[in-house]
């Protein structure tokens, strides 16, 4: 093997092969990272999902060739963002450290917008706990602060992607090239075929994880293992979130540079950028600063200062999928430099188009709707964190240890959560409960819901629920009869689904109404089977659906509804209703902007703030 890719044998990873084979700790990828598994949704619901793009008449919203801006202090209103609603964020953080067991032990959050540092805040504790039972004396204990750093976790392989990104750059990769033409020895067990761009995208047929750190004995042979692993899919078949694929292509990083992954990371982007406190083996005198994680069996010690992630440490702190420690504020540089098309103030880091590629999906093809969506390393529409801020175009990454950075490009916001939610135990690691939570305050900061329907009918903001909003009609056959309804949708695409029905006989039959969605400036968008999911382009739609039954007017009492269900995990914003009217030809039946009429309605699951 490449001495250039075996150079790393510190004293972790010699202690760690020493510490014997008791206490083995579960794989640190296997408990969320990054998305929880989901059952596929309905076919109905996959089939009737809405085509939300191409929206409207703009730029892809990740074309930035912008003036790489730097990021300042702004007070919230400066960068249109409502300073009372991001006051809620203190008491979501304290709301996931008083849960039992606490979903972390300590915080530091982070939004900016529009280059403008708004928002931070911190709580809990660094270091509070000896060992997964037991206290530290109270004079031990470490608050977490907005200058904490982090073990950052899956959100190394953003890193990763970016090394690989500039390399192809330069011309000294490809996308399409073969991995094996690099890394010969990983050509064994039938995978010849598997691309770079397979790897960035999780679709190079990988398993999740290896056990690097006890099955084998030194890092020349685990990195071995990694290169000769059996694959469990054919490449481009499937998505298969893997670590093996991003230490992989680290190590094609470091043949191709001549450098140590973290000694790359540090002259080709850390650098660069001023991120002084962003680091793979943080020194020794940065202990006091640095977030405790786990205590290990398998160590014998609670793991602070050095990286959490097995298989990381057994390659000597240093790994394609983990190991970089960073802080908030250093984070919030990376993911500005994004906003800037790859520049920050003078430092160019990747060219405007190579972020534009990095942030367009590459796989839904392979997923389908609802689905995982990837582009070149970053994750991209990911409900589960992204949350009131998800699009098709919102990225980046999560981390096991309780981190996670959102960058949405159509209002250059940044939310970043950094936590240590496995201080003291994997087993109490439930974080993505709060990611949800504060994208979705930050997305109504920033007045996603649109003016003039935040005071209509609500619903959505719970899991595994179902909301009706009904109104019976007397239809008399006069004239083609329609529903029209001003409506905001934002939800898990074809999971949570807001079906438009109508019943002719006294609700014991529902048939779903077809019908199309119209704003200005919009294209329309066209609802088949009565089904709205997915983001709605953060737009105030006028819904029109043609009381029909077949090729029939419906006539008679017909009883409409707007029924919202949403499944047992992950919401977005919700669906908000506002006036509600039924015409019959040129005669309007019904109109919410009524008081009589509005009376009439029947809302069940769903809130009216006005």
């Amino acid at each position: 093997m490449d001495p250039r890719i075996t150079r790393r044998t510190g004293l972790t990873a010699t202690a760690l092969a020493a510490a014997g084979a008791v206490g083995l700790p579960a794989a640190a990828h296997a408990q969320g990272d990054p998305a929880p598994r989901k059952a596929r949704p309905s076919s109905l619901s996959a089939r009737s999902a809405p085509s939300w793009r191409p929206g409207g008449p703009h730029r892809h919203p990740w074309d930035r060739r912008g003036s790489g801006r730097t990021l300042e202090e702004k007070p919230p209103g400066a960068v249109g963002l409502d300073a009372e609603m991001l006051d809620e964020l203190p008491g979501i953080l304290r709301a996931g450290l008083d849960f039992d067991p606490p979903r972390f032990s300590g915080a530091s959050l982070l939004v900016a917008s529009q280059a403008g540092i708004a928002y931070e805040h911190a709580d809990g504790h660094a270091l509070r706990w000896q060992d997964a039972s037991t206290e530290l004396p109270e004079d031990q204990w470490i608050p977490a602060r907005a200058d904490t750093i982090y073990d950052l976790a899956s959100i190394s392989k953003i890193f990763t992607a970016t090394a690989v990104m500039q390399l192809v750059e330069q011309g000294a990769l490809g996308l399409e090239d073969l991995v094996a033409d690099h890394l010969p020895r990983f050509a064994e067990n039938g995978k010849g075929e598997v691309t770079v761009q397979h790897l960035l995208t999780h679709v190079g047929g990988l398993p999740p994880f290896i056990n690097l750190y006890s099955a084998h004995p030194d890092i020349p042979s685990r990195l071995d293992a990694v290169l000769t692993v059996e694959p469990v899919t054919p490449p481009g078949t499937e998505y298969v979130y893997s670590d093996l694929g991003l230490i992989t292509l680290g190590l094609i990083v470091e043949k191709l540079s001549g450098l140590g992954l973290d000694e790359y990371v540090r002259e080709h982007i850390t650098a660069p950028l001023g991120m002084t406190e962003t680091m793979y083996n943080p020194p020794a005198e940065l202990k006091d600063r640095i977030a405790a994680t786990e205590y290990v069996d398998y160590y014998g010690y609670l793991v602070h200062g050095h990286v959490h992630d097995e298989n990381a440490y057994s390659l000597g702190g240093v790994a394609g999928h983990a190991g970089v420690f960073s802080t908030a504020r250093d984070l919030a540089v990376f993911a500005q430099m994004f906003l800037g098309g790859g520049r920050y103030g003078e430092a160019r880091i990747l060219q405007a188009g190579t972020v534009e590629d990095m942030f367009t999906d590459r796989i839904a093809e392979v997923t389908g709707v609802g689905g995982a969506r990837r582009g070149l390393g970053p994750e991209l529409e990911a409900w589960y964190y992204h949350s009131g801020l998800t699009s098709p175009y919102s990225g980046t990454h999560t981390g096991f240890t309780g981190t996670s950075l959102v960058i949405d490009p159509l209002t250059d916001t940044i939310v970043i959560m950094l936590t240590n939610s496995v201080h003291p135990t994997r087993e109490w690691s439930t974080t993505s409960v709060t990611r949800r939570e504060v994208s979705t305050c930050v997305a109504h900061a920033l007045g996603l819901v649109p003016k003039e329907l935040r005071d209509g009918w609500y619903a959505g903001g719970e899991d595994e629920t179902t909301a009706t909003l009904g109104v019976a009609i007397d239809l008399d056959g006069r004239g083609a009869p329609e529903l029209r309804v001003d409506l905001f949708a934002h939800l898990e695409t074809a999971y949570d689904v807001l079906t438009i029905e109508a019943s002719a006989d006294q609700g014991e039959t529902w048939s779903p109404l077809a019908g199309h969605l119209e704003a200005k400036h919009q294209e329309p968008v066209e609802i088949p089977e009565g089904q709205i999911t997915g983001w709605g382009r953060r737009v105030a739609w006028t819904g029109v659906f043609a009381l029909m039954d077949g090729d029939e007017a419906l006539e008679g009492e017909v009883q409409i509804r707007l029924a919202l269900t949403t499944d047992a995990a992950t919401r977005g914003l919700g669906a908000w209703v506002g006036r509600i009217r039924v015409l019959e030809g040129r005669r309007e039946l019904f109109d919410t902007d009524r008081d009589a009429d509005r009376e009439q309605v029947l809302a069940e699951g769903w809130s009216r703030e006005g």
